[in-house]
């Protein structure tokens, strides 16, 4: 193997080791994507169950026991805060595969600047991967946002169930 390629395989060692991480970020936050999709999905499904009555007619919260209206207020509240935090997760996920994709994009670039010695492309490298890691920084960003929407979501079923028969 010739010095320039070596040296080229090293210049390229630091983006790989951001695309290896953006990819681990990228896989925990779709497992935590699919698992609000499915805690919505089991919320709406409970609300349509509580507010069907016999027979398969659908019943005004009124109409529902004490117990179900109060089910219902909560999930009335929970479920558009799932709603945004799922957006927000969503959005993350693909900030991280843009991060990756210009993380990757500035891997080629190094390997042309080193093999090329050229400056130009070395300078483009260098913006590529600042890009990519900075990208990569708003994606961890907004899924920080979406854990601390988690964390009201779950303050608030755990304070007003706490606060029934007081």
């Amino acid at each position: 193997m010739n010095p320039t390629a070596i040296t080229a395989i090293q210049a390229m060692v630091a983006p790989g080791v951001l695309i290896t991480t953006a990819a681990i970020l990228s896989g925990g936050l779709l497992a935590m994507y699919g698992s609000v999709n499915d805690r919505m999905r089991a919320m709406d499904r409970e609300r349509l169950e509580t507010l069907t009555g016999a027979g398969g007619t659908l019943l005004s919260a009124a109409d529902v026991p004490a117990s179900g209206r109060e089910r219902l207020t909560q999930i009335d509240a929970q479920l558009p805060l799932l709603l945004r935090r799922h957006r927000l997760i969503r959005d993350a996920v693909l900030l991280i595969f843009a991060a990756v994709a210009v993380l990757v994009l500035g891997v080629i670039v190094i390997a042309v600047a080193v093999t090329n010695r050229s400056g130009a492309a070395g300078t483009v490298a260098l913006v590529l991967v600042l890009a990519g890691t900075v990208t990569l920084l708003g994606g961890l960003l907004l899924a920080a946002r979406s854990i601390m929407i988690s964390a009201e979501a779950i303050d608030y079923e755990v304070q007003r169930s706490l606060s029934l028969g007081s």
